[in-house]
């Protein structure tokens, strides 16, 4: 009896460290990242229908969850909830975010050289310009002090490359563009300081907001137009307040990217990160192609509501001479505008025509002789 009881003592005691040998290894295993779950908040100012979140962000996360097996998950915030334009990089640095679609353009006092996709072209289009984006940010070019362009610009980030936007055109409320009297004077929202420079060259006044300000303004009559991207209206709303856009000219693409602070990066797990970064080649490309299905979608919307479409090789010959003479002075302009800041300007506007180049695109003849 008494040998009995010791028995069944014994087997419990073994059992029950058993079970807590399994809880240990369990716990093990969770501080490594293999199985806990990861709640990651995910934000942009940009509304819900903005294409690089509808089209980009949410494919993304959707596919890293998919290749995590519901191990990320993400929490998100759209159109200012939790984070405005052009706030998102700061807010991943700080903690506020842990990933986001950054619009660095908008902050040229703390990215100055990511404005170089602004610059007007002689040729390019959506997929040209995301390619070169994407080379740009991947490239291992030394622009100064060793360091690459992605190194010099974006070192605190983890950068995953998504589309640029559909190339500029410039669009008015009722403005046309018939003589080169009716260009001079026009107010135009200008996106970036390259635009605020090939603006001052042909005479155009700039007005300087973030797309999310826009629709008020133009809805008062603050302004006549902008340069922005066809593809873009529908984030925003401007197919219901343009009714006249210069095609046929192109006024460079806007670039974003989504972004994680490299610490929060850091600490994923690797079977994470690598889900990332495969999520991200596979998103990169459709991303591109829906800024042009939805171009086409909005051209014959706002075709149907009364709006115009005017290419610019039918303009008088003396507004095309006024508008394609300042292409070629506004990427040196921006050049020596980055020289004076102590930064590559002319190493970098070199390295982006390369690219251009190299995925399709075309610059004026006197950019391609430049050394």
């Amino acid at each position: 009896m008494k040998n009995s009881k010791f028995k069944w003592l014994f087997f419990m005691i073994v059992s029950l460290s058993l079970v807590l040998s399994a809880c240990a290894n369990k716990s093990s295993s969770n501080k490594s990242g293999n199985d806990e779950t990861i709640t990651l908040r995910a934000a942009t100012g940009l509304s819900a229908q903005h294409g690089w979140w509808s089209n980009s962000m949410v494919p993304w996360m959707e596919r890293v969850e998919e290749l995590t097996n519901g191990q990320v998950q993400f929490e998100t915030f759209t159109g200012g909830e939790l984070v405005s334009v052009p706030e998102e990089a700061d807010a991943l640095l700080n903690g506020t975010i842990d990933v986001a679609i950054v619009l660095p353009i908008y902050q040229p006092d703390q990215y100055p050289m990511a404005e170089v996709t602004m610059l007007p072209l002689a040729h390019s289009d959506t997929i040209i310009g995301s390619k070169a984006w994407k080379a740009l940010l991947e490239s291992d070019v030394e622009l100064a002090d060793g360091k690459t362009y992605a190194e010099m610009q974006f070192s605190n980030f983890k950068v995953f490359p998504i589309s640029t936007t559909q190339e500029y055109s410039i669009s008015t409320t009722r403005k046309e563009f018939n003589t080169v009297s009716d260009v001079k004077g026009t107010s135009l929202r200008t996106p970036s300081r390259i635009h605020e420079i090939y603006s001052e060259k042909v005479g155009i006044n700039s007005v300087t907001m973030p797309a999310v300000e826009m629709y008020d303004a133009l809805s008062r009559g603050a302004f006549d137009g902008s340069y922005y991207s066809i593809a873009d209206w529908s984030g925003y709303g401007f197919q219901d307040l343009f009714r006249y856009t210069l095609t046929g000219i192109n006024f460079g693409h806007f670039n974003a990217f989504i972004g994680m602070s490299k610490e929060k990066w850091d600490s994923l797990p690797k079977n994470v990160q690598e889900a990332m970064e495969q999520a991200n080649e596979e998103i990169f490309i459709p991303g591109a192609e829906e800024w042009i299905a939805r171009s086409e979608k909005l051209i014959e919307q706002n075709k149907n509501d009364g709006g115009k479409f005017v290419d610019f090789s039918t303009l008088d010959q003396d507004v095309q001479d006024l508008f394609t003479q300042a292409i070629e002075d506004t990427w040196m302009d921006y050049a020596q505008l980055l020289e004076e800041q102590g930064l590559p300007g002319k190493k970098l506007i070199k390295l982006w025509r390369d690219l251009i180049i190299e995925n399709g695109g075309d610059v004026p003849e006197g950019l391609k002789n430049m050394e």
